[in-house]
């Protein structure tokens, strides 16, 4: 194993030890508190005005306030904070196009001034300074600091912005603007992850009310063998949920993917990849062509699994992933990466959302006010709905799944 192969390797030991099922209980009230505040919010508006806002808010919530935990004195406004990050994040998907006023200039200015607001704070230059007497004092072994790291912890898990540091300070970085950035790496791929897996999962329920109607007597039943607080336990039952949330990511993948360079040749048909070419691992599309439900047909534009525009109950089936009679168990799965490249993030993505469609769906059905939204939204490199279209409508049940 290379050093390099070696180092990834470690870093992501300690960050699938951090999530868990030891990290998730840890993650898992205060993910119920920031949600809380959220739904409450909504109940008292009676819809979320705008989905993809909402989605983009609570996800911007949960990365810095739960996820990476940013500690700000009180000299920098958090909402001042999480207003820099929306607009930092809001300019990563676009042309590489620096003009005057831009939203690529503006998120280039946000992220200085997020990096120099993080740099002056006491908090990160100390833990900076501690990461970098340890990784010091163990001549840059990035293993040994993490495992001296868990045998500190009483819990023995290591806070994710202390994974992320060690990351950078393996790949060079070691400097107290480096320390700064892998902060944002992680509210970066915290907040994103959570906004389109809850955008796409809402959406496309709200479509169902058959789905709804399941998921809503899996909770009543859920409710009554482990009562109504949200445990792991509770949410481990939810297994209809589970299947409707990676169905919807079958469906509309929260990752679009992501770039890879081949270390040899690759032959795809009759062409020849060359070793170091650059490819895209595109998610949807290797969706569209699992083996278990594509019957190889050419015939029509969209296959019968995948084509929610035009035969929505039969494309979006959660029974699939339950082994359901007559229901094929779908082979591929890449919303979240596979193999080495499996986003370690992927266990606290599903927590988050399957709280989220708990909560939800206990007290209300959800309805979309604009019925073809997602026919109108563009879908690369994400789902974006045109201005207007995603209010999502809370719809308060006669008798809520609440008694325990």
């Amino acid at each position: 194993m290379s050093t390099r192969t070696g180092l990834q390797h470690r870093g992501r030991k300690a960050m699938l030890s951090t999530l868990g099922p030891q990290g998730l209980a840890v993650f898992l009230p205060r993910v119920m508190k920031v949600m809380t505040a959220h739904v409450a919010e909504w109940e008292a508006a009676g819809r979320m005005p705008s989905l993809f806002r909402a989605a983009r808010r609570l996800g911007l919530d949960l990365s810095v306030d739960v996820v990476m935990g940013v500690e700000l004195s009180p000299r920098v406004d958090r909402a001042w904070f999480k207003k820099q990050v929306e607009t930092w994040l809001d300019g990563m998907f676009g042309l590489p196009l620096r003009f005057p006023g831009s939203t690529l200039s503006r998120a280039v200015a946000a992220k200085e001034a997020l990096l120099a607001a993080l740099m002056s704070e006491e908090e990160v230059v100390r833990d900076h300074q501690m990461s970098r007497d340890k990784w010091e004092a163990a001549q840059g072994n990035v293993s040994a600091v993490l495992e001296g790291m868990s045998r500190e912890s009483p819990s023995g898990i290591i806070p994710l912005k202390h994974v992320q540091r060690m990351g950078l300070f393996g790949d060079g970085g070691s400097d107290l603007r480096d320390s700064a950035m892998s902060i944002m790496h992680g509210v970066f791929a915290a907040a994103d992850t959570t906004r389109w897996a809850l955008f796409n999962t809402l959406a496309l329920v709200a479509m169902s009310p058959r789905v709804q109607e399941k998921v809503f007597q899996e909770q009543q039943q859920v409710i009554s063998e482990h009562g109504s607080e949200m445990s792991l336990p509770a949410l481990g039952a939810m297994s209809y949920l589970e299947a409707a949330l990676k169905e919807a990511m079958r469906l509309l993948p929260a990752t679009s993917g992501g770039l890879r360079q081949l270390t040899e040749p690759l032959k795809v048909g009759d062409t020849v990849l060359p070793a170091g070419s650059m490819i895209w691992l595109y998610s949807h599309l290797m969706h569209c062509l699992d083996p278990a439900l594509w019957d190889g047909r050419t015939d029509y534009d969209v296959p019968p699994h995948m084509d929610w525009r035009h035969n929505f109950e039969l494309a979006f089936r959660p029974e699939r992933w339950l082994g359901g009679e007559g229901e094929a168990a779908p082979k591929y799965y890449f919303t979240f990466g596979t193999s080495s490249h499996l986003c370690a993030g992927k266990n606290l993505a599903y927590l988050e959302v399957k709280v989220m469609l708990a909560m939800l769906l206990r007290k209300h059905t959800l309805r979309l006010q604009t019925p073809d939204m997602l026919k109108r939204c563009r879908f690369f490199p994400f789902t974006i709905p045109p201005g207007g279209t995603d209010t999502l409508v809370l719809v308060p049940r006669q008798e809520p799944a609440l008694a325990g």
